[in-house]
């Protein structure tokens, strides 16, 4: 079969248009399976650095340690040591922009500190938290206020 000038770079124009097809499809497809995470990302954020892994929990009343591959709370609680790390591991929240922090100030009263060393951190990270009515707001490790609605046990063992 020959072709002429112009069927040949209409060939390879073609060519190239599917070849470019051909790499963004996955990436098309992965985006159309998982919409919720590519949504919530902006609105929800990590308390603590995503690879963070806690070394020491400094909460009001309590403090736990890490001795021989083991968590020691000191004063004991019936709770396991093991399910507090995990939740402030994972805690997220909504972010919370600075017209409603505006709005909150006057309810923000008694601030509590909680200091959570980190294994590749030389200064702890310490978070500002306040309890309201309805939910905790807490300030993350980049300075931005979240709001989590848990009950008051999921942060602070009795």
């Amino acid at each position: 079969m020959k072709l002429s000038r112009r069927g040949w770079n209409n060939v390879i124009i073609i060519s190239v248009v599917l070849f470019i097809a051909a790499i963004q499809f996955p990436e098309l497809i992965r985006a159309r399976l998982e919409p919720e995470a590519t949504q919530a990302s902006p609105e929800v954020q990590a308390l603590l650095p995503e690879q963070a892994v806690i070394s020491q929990l400094v909460l009001p009343q309590h403090v736990f340690t890490t001795q021989d591959g083991r968590w020691i709370v000191d004063p004991h609680i019936v709770q396991q040591p093991e399910t507090v790390i995990e939740h402030w591991q994972s805690i997220t929240g909504t972010l919370v922009d600075d017209d409603t922090m505006a709005q909150l100030k006057p309810q923000l009263n008694a601030p509590e500190t909680v200091e959570v060393w980190l294994h590749s951190a030389d200064e702890p990270v310490r978070v500002t938290v306040y309890q309201l009515p309805q939910f905790w707001l807490l300030k993350n490790w980049q300075g931005n206020w979240l709001a989590i609605s848990v009950d008051e046990s999921y942060l602070f063992p009795h």
